[in-house]
């Protein structure tokens, strides 16, 4: 009798301890369905730059008469930094600084246009590139500086496309491959960036305050 009294005690026991691990193991599911529900609503920004280096933003506007031609972009040190498909837009990383930049078109041989730029890091820049009608420059080089825009916003146009992930291996070799073709050219384009005037090469410039912070490309 006095063992089943025991045993009668422990039941309640046992119902009153599973009672409130059951609330509580409630309460923790809630709580981590919130927390989901919070981190699900995060959206991480593409465009916004890294706190050591810039975002250097090429966007290339679809046209109506889609062009097979790409648009390549090359570092000085021969490495391709995006390549652009019509109505394209990538986003590529830069170190602080100052770096010249070739924008190669076709292939036989590839067309060189020189576009410099002089970045912060913390700040996302913007170039848009453009098809147009003219064998030695075919591509139109239009930098979106902070100071042009309306209230000073980053461009609407730009935030409202996802930036193409891709992998540049490919591009990268294939400069590789031309690169006796690409240098002369390079060279020719030098030249004429040399003895252009400085309103042409202000205006294919980027200057470090073109560019927008974080806090500024999140609309903050």
């Amino acid at each position: 009798m006095f063992a089943c009294e025991i045993s009668n005690n422990m039941l309640r026991r046992l119902v009153r301890i599973t009672g409130v691990l059951g609330i509580l193991l409630i309460v923790c599911f809630v709580l981590s369905a919130r927390t989901d529900a919070q981190i699900e609503k995060t959206v991480e920004e593409p465009y916004a730059p890294p706190s050591d280096q810039a975002l250097l933003v090429l966007a290339r506007p679809r046209h109506r008469q889609a062009s097979e031609t790409d648009f390549r972009v090359v570092n000085q040190a021969g490495r391709c930094i995006a390549l652009l498909e019509n109505g394209w837009q990538v986003a590529a990383p830069l170190w602080p600084g100052k770096h010249m930049l070739l924008v190669l078109t076709g292939t036989a041989p590839p067309t060189v246009q020189l576009m410099q730029v002089n970045v912060s890091a913390g700040k996302t820049y913007v170039v848009k590139l453009r098809a147009r009608v003219n064998v030695k420059s075919p591509v139109e080089i239009e930098i979106l500086r902070k100071s042009d825009q309306p209230l000073k916003q980053f461009p609407s146009s730009i935030k409202e496309q996802s930036p193409f992930k891709q992998d540049l291996r490919k591009c990268t070799e294939w400069v590789s491959w031309k690169r006796s073709k690409i240098e002369p050219k390079a060279e020719v384009a030098k030249g004429k960036w040399d003895d252009a005037d400085d309103k042409f090469r202000s205006e294919h410039t980027v200057h470090r305050n073109d560019g927008w912070t974080a806090a500024e490309v999140a609309g903050k």
